[in-house]
C-alpha cells in the first residue's frame, strides 16, 4: 500500500514538474513567433502563437494575441482572427484607431463580426458611468440652485430671518441624503475622475464631504488624499478638506485655503508653520498663498457653499 502511495506521489510529481518545465519553455517560442512575426511569415507566426497559446493552457498577453490575430486575418483564417480578436477585446484592449488603421486586418473590414469586435473595444475605452455621473452632475445643480436660494432670502430677509435659518434646515437634510447617495457610490466604485464619473463628479464628491460633519470628513480623508494624488480630484479639493479639518481640530490650517475677509481685504485664517505654506502648496500643485490671495472671489467656488 505504502508503495503504491509512493508511486502515485512520484506520478503527480513528474507531472507536475512536466507542466512546470514546458511553462518555463515560453519564452523560447514567443521569441520564434515574434521573429516570425516581424519578418512577415504570418502563417508561421500563427502556428507558433497558436502552439504557446495551447501549451499555456489557454493564457497569452495582449500584445501577443493582437500578433497572432493579425498573423491569422493575413492569411485568410477569418475564424481565428476573430477568435483572438474576442480574446483581446476581452482583455480590455482599447486601442480601436490602431486595430482599425492597421493593414493586416485590411481583409476583416467587410465581415458582419468586424464591427462587433470595434463596438467591443470602443466599449473598453469608454469607461463613463452613465448613471453614477447623472446623479453627481444632479447633485452639484442642486447645491448651486439651493446656494442661490439661499443668498436671496439672505439678501432679502436677512441672514437671521426665519426665513434663511428655515432653508439652511433644509440644506442640512439634503446634505444627509447626499452623504448617503456619494458615500454608496464610493463604496462601490471608489474615488473616481471625471473619466468615469462624469465633469461634475470630483466637485459633487468633495462639495458633499465637505458639508458633513467632521468624523465623517476623516473618514474619507485617506480616499481624497489618494485620489488627489493620482489625478482623481484637484488638488485644491484636497486642501480644502486638509484645511477643514485642521481648523477645527487645532484653529490652524496647512494649506490657507480657507479665507476671510478684514477690512475688504482676503485673508488667510491663523496658518500652521506660515513661512512654509507655498513649499507644502507647491508640493501638491498649488500656486503661491498670494497668487490665491489675489485671483480669489467670494462664493467663486463650489466648495464654499454655506452649511
Amino acid at each position: 500500500m505504502y508503495l503504491k502511495c509512493f508511486c502515485l506521489c512520484l506520478v503527480i510529481l513528474f507531472s507536475y514538474k512536466s507542466k512546470a518545465q514546458e511553462k518555463q519553455n515560453f519564452a523560447q517560442p514567443l521569441h520564434i513567433a515574434d521573429s516570425l512575426f516581424a519578418a512577415k511569415q504570418y502563417k508561421k507566426a500563427a502556428s507558433v502563437y497558436a502552439k504557446v497559446r495551447e501549451l499555456n493552457y489557454g493564457v497569452l498577453d495582449t500584445a501577443h494575441l493582437y500578433k497572432a490575430a493579425a498573423s491569422w486575418a493575413n492569411i485568410g483564417k477569418r475564424d481565428s482572427a476573430f477568435l483572438y480578436l474576442e480574446f483581446i477585446a476581452g482583455r480590455g484592449f482599447e486601442n480601436e484607431r490602431m486595430l482599425s488603421a492597421d493593414p493586416l486586418f485590411v481583409r476583416l473590414h467587410r465581415d458582419s463580426q468586424w464591427e462587433t469586435i470595434l463596438a467591443a473595444i470602443h466599449q473598453n475605452r469608454v469607461k463613463l458611468i452613465p448613471s453614477v455621473a447623472m446623479e453627481l452632475s444632479q447633485i452639484l445643480k442642486n447645491y448651486k440652485d439651493d446656494f442661490e436660494e439661499y443668498q436671496q432670502l439672505v439678501n432679502q430677509h436677512g441672514k437671521t430671518s426665519k426665513e434663511a435659518t428655515a432653508f439652511k434646515l433644509h440644506l442640512r437634510e439634503t446634505d444627509s441624503v447626499n452623504y448617503i447617495k456619494i458615500t454608496s457610490i464610493v463604496n462601490t466604485y471608489g474615488w473616481k475622475s471625471k473619466e468615469y464619473f462624469g465633469p461634475d463628479g470630483p466637485e459633487a464628491l468633495i462639495t458633499t464631504l465637505l458639508h458633513a460633519n467632521i468624523a465623517n470628513q476623516k473618514k474619507y480623508f485617506a480616499i481624497v488624499r489618494i485620489a488627489a494624488l493620482n489625478g482623481s480630484l484637484p488638488a485644491e479639493g484636497f486642501a480644502i478638506l486638509a484645511d477643514n479639518i485642521a481648523l477645527y481640530e487645532n484653529n490652524t490650517q496647512i494649506y490657507g485655503t480657507h479665507l476671510r475677509l478684514n477690512n475688504g481685504q482676503y485673508e488667510a485664517y491663523d496658518i500652521a508653520d506660515e513661512a512654509g505654506v507655498d513649499t507644502r502648496r507647491n508640493q501638491i500643485g498649488l500656486c503661491t498663498l498670494a497668487v490665491y490671495l489675489q485671483n480669489f472671489k467670494s462664493y467663486s467656488q463650489l466648495y464654499y457653499y454655506i452649511k
